[in-house]
């Protein structure tokens, strides 16, 4: 069990030594590492602030740092400053070492740092937002014996803790999307949907020359990770005492998902879903009881006449991507890919209206922020991957088989989730997510469709940006038809 460290405070001189490199990721540096986040939990939970302790602060003279950004706790071992930009910022600082005071200290806007996590990993985190590399350079401080005293600007720069509400800090960017709701759907979720397998796949490591972990998200009633979201979606509809029907509109995975769980509930579900819809995705709708309307010729049309259906029937448009419950429940994925494992290098997230890509980069940049969070669309489907770049929802025209992300009318809400979190969208061909299909199949043994292979498509269009590096994707999405199986896998 962690223990409870004293804190010391700017008075001792131990805070002023230069502290010493870790050699080896052993059990002892481990151990004191939990005892460091739980010195710092519990900091945080009689004082109300505090999201990093440097390992001097407790009198271990080494260059650690555990942080806690609000998902789990996580270990900087031995980091360094690799860039730092020219754009400074006056910031208030505080310090659990310096109790009752605020200091106004100078920083670097952004800085990138190297370091090796708790598993003895190496990482690369670049380009910091302000917050945070705000907190680490203090930190990284710590570990040379610089307190943010001495890092005092002009005058009147020490001022009582008290006067915090009264000036200026560097604003924690807020997010409709919260880790505490991905946390409460790592457990509440329907259990059919949660916990879905995931392993490293050697036959596809070895084909596309990284290190590949796969998180199969088909082996389910729906076969796909649809219903993380509308169970959690529902639940908390529900529970806090919304009683208004539902309806939605979808290009199938999500319609089978909101009919599964209105099924569980007892309650009706109207869908509405475009004229050329996957013909196994329809017929899985009706059976899982939803009423179908099959109008528009694509998805977003089918959405336009479901709002128009939703406002003449007083019922509520469920929008998948629109509703942040939806997102934490997608996000429910990242707490299980990253509690049993060491962070991958780059995560690779199939792209469609944006719950799947924000759950999972919401939880993923704050377990494991050096981790970068990369979503994939069709480049007949550009439209999220050009809102992401421009900063704003941009409609674009969409003709692709992977019929699954097939947007054409962006959420600007989903668009503005992704801003802070995502690292980069990644556009692959139709040729090459077929080929992505059948690499799956084959080495594998999982049927995707073609959304559900986006990750690998990505990685198949581009081998030598990813050689060497620990990678992690999921095929979210199986439900092929007769036809397309012959078509695609034969």
């Amino acid at each position: 069990m962690a223990n409870i460290l004293s804190i010391l405070t700017s008075d001792d001189p131990r805070l002023r030594r230069c502290a010493e490199p870790v050699v080896a990721v052993d059990r002892d540096i481990r151990l004191l590492i939990e005892d460091l986040a739980a010195t710092l939990a519990e900091f945080r939970q009689r004082v109300g602030f505090g999201r990093a302790i440097a390992a001097p602060q407790v009198g271990a003279n080494l260059r650690i740092i555990a942080a806690h950004l609000g998902a789990t706790p996580f270990a900087l071992i031995n980091p360094s400053i690799v860039w730092k930009s020219d754009e400074t910022m006056d910031v208030w600082d505080d310090c659990l070492s310096v109790p009752g005071r605020l200091v106004r200290v100078r920083r670097h806007r952004s800085i990138s740092m190297r370091y090796v996590d708790k598993h003895g990993q190496p990482r690369l985190w670049e380009r910091l937002p302000p917050d945070l590399s705000e907190l680490f350079q203090h930190e990284i401080d710590h570990l040379d014996g610089v307190l943010m005293l001495d890092r005092a600007a002009g005058e009147d720069a020490i001022r009582p803790l008290s006067e915090r509400s009264q000036l200026p800090t560097v604003a924690t960017p807020t997010h409709r999307v919260t880790l505490d709701g991905i946390r409460a759907a790592s457990l509440e979720v329907d259990p059919v949907f949660l916990h879905s397998p995931q392993f490293l796949c050697e036959p596809l490591s070895e084909a596309l020359g990284c290190e590949l972990t796969i998180k199969v998200e088909t082996l389910n009633p729906i076969r796909s990770f649809k219903g993380r979201g509308a169970d959690h979606f529902f639940r908390c509809a529900r529970t806090r005492g919304d009683a208004r029907p539902m309806a939605c509109a979808s290009a199938g995975n999500w319609g089978q998902a909101m009919a599964y769980v209105a099924r569980k509930r007892s309650e009706p579900m109207d869908v509405f879903a475009a004229t050329s819809v996957n013909t196994l995705k329809a017929r899985r709708m009706r059976q899982l009881g939803a009423t179908l309307h099959l109008q528009g010729r694509d998805f977003d049309e089918a959405k336009a006449l479901a709002r128009t259906y939703c406002a003449e029937h007083g019922k509520w448009m469920v929008e998948d991507g629109l509703e942040p419950e939806i997102s934490e429940g997608a996000g429910s994925i990242a707490v299980e890919l990253l509690a049993t494992t060491p962070a991958p290098d780059v995560v690779l997230v199939p792209l469609g209206n944006g719950a799947l890509l924000n759950g999972i980069a919401r939880w993923v940049k704050a377990a494991a922020p050096a981790t970068r969070v990369i979503g994939v669309v069709a480049r007949g489907a550009p439209a999220m991957a050009r809102s992401w770049k421009a900063g704003r929802a941009i409609d674009e025209d969409a003709a692709t088989i992977a019929d699954g992300v097939a947007v054409r009318v962006p959420i600007p809400e989903a668009v503005a989730d992704m801003l802070p979190l995502v690292d980069d969208v990644l556009q692959v061909d139709d040729a090459v997510i077929v080929d992505a299909m059948r690499l799956v199949h084959r080495h594998a043994g999982v049927v995707t469709e073609p959304a559900g292979a986006l990750g690998i498509a990505a990685l198949l269009a581009d081998t030598a940006t990813y050689a060497g590096k620990r990678v992690a994707t999921l095929l979210c999405g199986g439900n092929l038809a007769d036809e397309d199986v012959r078509r695609y896998l034969s």
